[in-house]
């Protein structure tokens, strides 16, 4: 447990500051373990960065080469380079960690136009507690992604991920697994999502696409791309109107966005990113149990009998249940190349939110007849993020070893406005009756009195955390990286408006791991972690909605292989081990830490072109996750009443399946038809705790997709047209549990869209 104000504590770290060392120079540039070729280049046999001493035993001229994004592979599953943070510009083979990259091919080809759409393709990624049709709160390896701390736009900016964060901009998601404390700062080690904006293309580009499904979303989408000189600009609009499929959610989103590129003088690139969101949709009703079963001294864990799975659409939430998000990011990011061994980068940025919500639970009182109790949570949130980072990166010769390094500051302040949630209430039973809480029946709803969001008034929170720190990637031999990093941080969560800080902490964490390269085609690596957490504020279902808990330390161990056989095919197999404090909501429903909790398991993925005409994405994950110690059970007896807390030890965490699998692939029917291709997808869930007692588990899911595309010549432009069905079998499963909480899975859907690129 991170100690009080001024109370200092060591820890030895790797994941996200190995990953920092692995590419070092990357963030300015330079590219760790071998160059960063194009899609056209050889195959993984390329030969390395020239960093080494020539064949005569003379020392070789060092160089920092500038990696460009869009350098990386195109039309492929894979992707030769990460994107996230340390790592960018850094050669997937050569990170020392988990990474799955969702390049843009399989983003189009799915038509993902969410989070959870494009990040279901790598096993350990799971929707947790709320209704994944407005926006997607995620878990990785079973542990919540900070939503204000862990998704970051190209690499830098912390952005809000508390609307439906759009995809039609971006070029790849990427999710970077484990801690990443040493870069990111204070962060869950559940894992960094990085989102990579589009870049201004070398010459004109336009796209402009229409899309929908079957439940009547329709809306439009422009792309357009140039450089003129020394400037470029990449642009993106949508606007339309969406629906899930589920009763009265229908809604309106839009996207306008900008990526400007400027190269005044030759080393010198400054980028300008910035996108405005809005989503306007109404939030469907989950259920959530109020009033679980007691525990006995003879039966310390009862279980709760689960709902009936619905008809999909049906929502027995109110129709003026509005989730009204709109979000602004802008990143300013300035990279110069001093001399050709060292370059400087400087990034500033904002992220700002601002949310009203109408959230809806129903607690069912009655199976048989399907009544029960509606509470519905009127707020009114401002959340921003404000972030800036400076670095100098460089390489240099001690002897005969190379240095790469890098030595940075990081100030990221979040400040949060969440006023207590107002419950909406229904009329008593008669006109001069005290407002009650409203009744409701899931098999047949019937409409809700409107109640609108009250003047609300909250302090103002704020997380300070400010961190110096230094890597060194120390290549040994041509086949053996030692890396090494030290972050100092200064860390406060306080009050703003009492001007009180309620934690301070200034920890001192360390870094240290392996990359072995036997093969130019094959890397192992092993690493320590010892990261920083900042715990997530309590959910809006616990009595203690928006409270900042202490920040806390957690600890990882990861070993893996990376192989690529051939190209643009990547094998990767990993174990790892997480120990973290445990936080839940407890059975007096606050929100609270308890003890250390631990996720052990392994992880395999294959991306890829396998043939010429075949491209797959696939993964698995096998997960051991529970509580190891925290409080015992108690036994209280007051008036002849006895009480019993039963310990949550030894108990699995909520919402983490033991076993996930996904595969999906295209394939291109050449000889058939030209631009002809199908696409088919299948995604396993298995059972998940509802919370940390284990009182039931939904059960394991399968779901099918399938699809196809056809692109042809229109006017001497490309014509592109793409069908996708999602949940082909109409499958009735549970998406999201935890706390106490479940969310029926949408609909199946077909997708449609018709492109036209010139």
């Amino acid at each position: 447990m991170l100690k009080g104000t001024g109370v200092r504590f060591r820890l030895g770290f790797a994941g996200g500051a190995i990953a920092l060392l692995l590419t070092g120079a990357a963030l300015a540039g330079m590219p760790a373990g071998g160059s960063a070729t194009g899609a056209d280049a050889p195959a993984a046999d390329a030969p390395a960065a020239d960093t080494g001493a020539s064949a005569s035993g003379d020392k070789t001229p060092l160089t920092l080469e500038e990696v460009v994004v869009t350098s990386d592979r195109k039309a492929s599953y894979s992707a030769d380079l990460v994107q996230a943070g340390s790592f960018r510009g850094a050669r997937q083979l050569d990170t020392p960690l988990t990474i799955a990259v969702v390049p843009s091919e399989v983003i189009e080809s799915q038509q993902a136009r969410s989070l959870f759409d494009a990040l279901r393709n790598t096993a350990g990624v799971t929707s947790s507690q709320t209704s994944p049709t407005v926006y997607n709160n995620l878990s990785i390896r079973g542990i919540a992604v900070d939503n204000r701390a862990n998704y970051r736009l190209n690499g830098s900016l912390p952005i809000i991920n508390l609307i439906d964060l759009p995809l039609e901009d971006k070029d790849r998601v990427e999710a970077l697994k484990g801690a990443s404390a040493l870069y990111y700062g204070f962060t869950t080690p559940s894992g960094i999502i990085n989102l990579t904006m589009k870049r201004p293309t070398p010459e004109t580009y336009l796209s402009v696409e229409g899309f929908g499904n079957d439940h009547g979303t329709a809306a439009g989408h422009i792309d357009f791309g140039d450089t003129w000189g020394m400037f470029g600009a990449r642009l993106n609009a949508v606007y339309g109107h969406v629906d899930s499929g589920i009763d009265n959610t229908a809604g309106t989103r839009a996207l306008f966005a900008g990526a400007f590129d400027f190269k005044p003088i030759e080393g010198l690139t400054i980028s300008l990113d910035a996108e405005y969101l809005y989503k306007n949709v109404v939030e469907p009703g989950v259920f959530r149990f109020l009033t679980p079963p007691k525990s006995t001294v003879s039966n310390l864990y009862p279980t709760i009998q689960l709902p009936p799975l619905l008809d999909p659409a049906t929502n027995f939430g109110p129709d003026w249940a509005v989730n009204h998000a709109r979000e602004s990011n802008v990143l300013l990011h300035t990279n110069y190349r001093i001399t050709q061994t060292w370059s400087a980068t400087v990034d500033a940025g904002d992220s700002y939110l601002l949310r009203d919500r109408r959230f809806n639970t129903l607690n069912p009182t009655n199976y048989a007849t399907g009544d029960g109790l509606l509470s519905i949570g009127l707020q009114e949130n401002h959340y921003e993020n404000k972030n800036a980072r400076a670095e100098i990166a460089g390489t240099f010769y001690t002897g005969p070893l190379v240095h790469e390094v890098i030595f940075g500051f990081s100030e990221n302040v979040k400040n949060q406005v969440s006023p207590a949630t107002v419950a909406a209430l229904c009329p008593g039973a008669t006109p001069t009756a005290k407002p009650v809480t409203c009744q409701q029946n899931f098999y047949n709803p019937v409409p809700i009195p409107y109640t609108p969001i009250p003047p609300e008034f909250a302090d103002t929170t704020r997380i300070k955390d400010v961190g110096y720190y230094a890597f060194d990637r120390l290549k040994v031999i041509d086949w053996l990286d030692l890396l090494g990093g030290v972050r100092y941080s200064d860390y406060t969560e306080s009050d703003v408006t009492t001007n009180v800080d309620t934690f301070r902490a200034t920890p001192l964490s360390y870094s240290y791991g392996f990359v072995l390269k036997p093969r130019t085609w094959a890397s192992l690596y092993g690493t320590f972690i010892q990261g920083l957490e900042t715990t997530p504020a309590a959910p809006i279902l616990a009595n203690n909605y928006g409270q900042q808990l202490p920040a806390t330390e957690s600890t990882q161990r990861e070993a893996g292989i990376k192989v690529e056989p051939r190209r643009g095919l990547l094998i990767q197999a990993a174990y790892f081990a997480i120990n973290r404090a445990s936080t839940y909501t407890n059975a007096q429903n606050f929100y609270v830490q308890d003890g250390r909790a631990q996720y052990k398991g392994e992880e395999v993925s294959v991306t890829g072109e396998v043939t010429r005409d075949l491209s797959i994405y696939g993964s698995a994950l096998f997960l051991e996750a529970e509580q190891v110690n925290g409080a015992p059970t108690t036994v209280v007896t007051v008036k002849g009443v006895t009480t019993v807390t039963p310990t949550s030890n030894g108990r699995q965490i909520e919402n983490v399946p033991k076993r996930q699998f996904s595969i999906a692939g295209e394939y291109r029917l050449t000889r058939l038809l030209a631009g002809l291709s199908v696409t088919a997808g299948a995604y396993y869930t298995g059972p998940r705790a509802i919370n940390q007692l284990n009182s039931a588990f939904i059960p394991g899911y399968t779901l099918l997709d399938a699809g196809a595309s056809y692109s042809t010549l229109l006017g001497g432009h490309t014509l592109l047209l793409r069908l996708n069905g999602e949940n082909i079998t109409r499958r009735r499963y549970w998406a999201s549990t935890g706390g106490l909480v479940l969310s029926e899975g949408p609909p199946g859907s077909v997708k449609f869209s018709v492109a036209w690129k010139y």
